[in-house]
């Protein structure tokens, strides 16, 4: 073998050949798998929640819901509501917990177009989405994402991610809101608690 073969990859390179070209673009499909984690690694951290309201472990609280059929959306509606109800969770924490579950919720839409719709291909930076199960009008029926617009929602889960997470440790009583800002110096409150 020679030292070539073990030279780094280029960033964002593809490892095989698109033996036709039909689909989205690599960087698409890139943008669409980075979408994709982001936002099954915030259904994680809504399901955290979840089992903890259920006082319950991840696991017990994960059975209940696959035996009651309770989606994502379920789990959701039933954490928003704990949050707006728990009297032991301090008003800050709970209006910022709020808002991110809302923020997320609104992503939802993008989210089934996303997995559910028929991709197809344009040339540049933009790729074109079809609902052809169950198109309501034809206008709704297609939609178009450039890349920046996927790159930047992938961000904003992460904004997301990040407000959950720090929220949550709160909400739990594992650090405080003055612990997280004591550490977290570089940026405002409102950048690390809500998206």
């Amino acid at each position: 073998m020679s030292m070539e073969e073990f030279q780094p990859r280029p960033p964002f390179s593809i490892d095989w050949e698109r033996q036709y070209n039909v689909g989205p673009s690599d960087e698409h499909l890139h943008a669409i798998g980075q979408f994709i984690a982001s936002y099954s690694m915030v259904e994680w951290q809504i399901s955290g929640l979840f089992a903890y309201f259920l006082k319950l472990p991840i696991e017990e609280a994960q059975r209940l819901a696959v035996d009651t059929n309770l989606s994502m959306a379920g789990k959701l509606r039933y954490v928003q509501g704990k949050v707006g109800d728990e009297g032991a969770v301090d008003a800050q924490t709970s209006s910022d917990l709020l808002a991110t579950l809302k923020a997320f919720d609104n992503l939802s839409k993008l989210r089934h177009k996303i997995v559910h719709w028929q991709w197809g291909l344009n040339e540049g930076a933009t790729a074109t989405m079809t609902d052809l199960i169950r198109p309501r009008t034809e206008n709704s029926a297609n939609a178009s994402i450039s890349i920046e617009d996927l790159r930047q929602q992938c961000h904003y889960l992460m904004r997301i991610f990040q407000a959950i997470v720090l929220n949550g440790n709160v909400l739990k009583g594992l650090m405080t809101r003055a612990q997280i800002l004591a550490v977290r110096t570089d940026t405002s409150p409102e950048k690390l608690f809500r998206p």
